[in-house]
């Protein structure tokens, strides 16, 4: 990557990037932001990146920095896809050719993976992907309609060192009833926070649950502590935390409503609301920090 250059004397803020799709195109979009409150769009709004594998839909897009201190994208790949795609790129704006990993592909019944993401794991060096899936033996994905109807889906995980090779898949995370959209920051305290969707109830505004709930966890599989309860109304899904000086900051999609919200939180535990100016229509985001990159506009 090519970051600014830095001024003697002085660390330079990080970057926020977000990672996004669109319902009308389901391709990579990025917005950047010097404060973590006002996100401007890149490439005027248009996709920096189609998919080419696959269903050739990048849905959920996830950036975060690999071993190799490249940029590495994972996306959905469609409704009922085994797979993820994956890429990566040292600007954020040029990317490698793409490759579907096929996360679930050996799991008798699994019927897709959903929201990929990962995170490192400095005490054994390792990253772990984590997705949602569905696995059920002797079912047909094809028969569900996935995009209106909730399904029975777990946290699944598998471990890497590189990026090449890939541990077999495992459960990482099940609380005992549906739950979907991941997401995992390491704590300064030691540990991780982990937010997630309880994917209960049905996509409607009166409903119980569809809401973000968190947990920690001390080592990656758990155990994990007690849900902290909805930290987030309903309905809402797709998580995305990140730290903007002393805060922790969390974004979720207003999927039912065609909105953003966002939280604030010094501890982890209590939050409350905020208020950040990001694109309209985005679905599905994720937040990066990053240094500042010559690839986007200078603060």
């Amino acid at each position: 990557m090519r970051p600014h250059p830095t001024v003697p004397g002085r660390t330079l803020p990080p970057m926020y990037v977000v990672s996004y799709f669109t319902d009308t195109d389901e391709a990579l979009h990025l917005a950047y932001s010097h404060d973590g409150e006002r996100f401007d769009q890149v490439n005027e709004g248009r996709p920096v990146l189609r998919g080419t594998v696959g269903t050739r839909r990048l849905r959920d897009p996830f950036i975060g920095t690999g071993p190799d201190g490249l940029f590495h994208l994972l996306a959905t790949d469609g409704w009922t896809s085994p797979c993820i795609v994956h890429a990566t790129s040292a600007d954020l704006l040029t990317w490698s050719e793409q490759e579907l990993l096929p996360v679930m592909a050996e799991v008798d019944g699994a019927r897709n993976a959903w929201a990929p993401e990962f995170f490192h794991d400095r005490r054994s060096g390792l990253y772990h992907l984590i997705w949602s899936s569905v696995v059920a033996p002797g079912a047909v994905a094809e028969d569900d309609d996935y995009e209106h109807n909730s399904q029975n889906h777990r946290i699944w995980h598998c471990t890497t060192e590189d990026f090449r090779t890939f541990s077999a898949p495992d459960l990482f995370f099940d609380p005992g009833h549906s739950v979907i959209d991941a997401t995992v920051r390491e704590l300064d305290s030691g540990g991780f926070l982990m937010a997630f969707k309880d994917e209960r109830g049905s996509n409607d505004l009166a409903t119980a649950h569809k809401d973000i709930r968190l947990t920690t966890f001390d080592t990656p599989g758990g155990p994990y502590s007690s849900s902290r309860g909805q930290v987030a109304p309903s309905v809402v899904e797709g998580p995305s935390i990140f730290r903007r000086g002393e805060e922790w900051i969390m974004i979720f999609d207003h999927f039912l409503e065609g909105r953003y919200g966002a939280a604030s939180s010094r501890d982890g535990v209590e939050w409350r609301p905020a208020s950040l100016a990001l694109p309209l229509r985005m679905r599905h985001a994720s937040v990066l920090e990053t240094p500042p990159l010559a690839s986007l506009p200078a603060q």
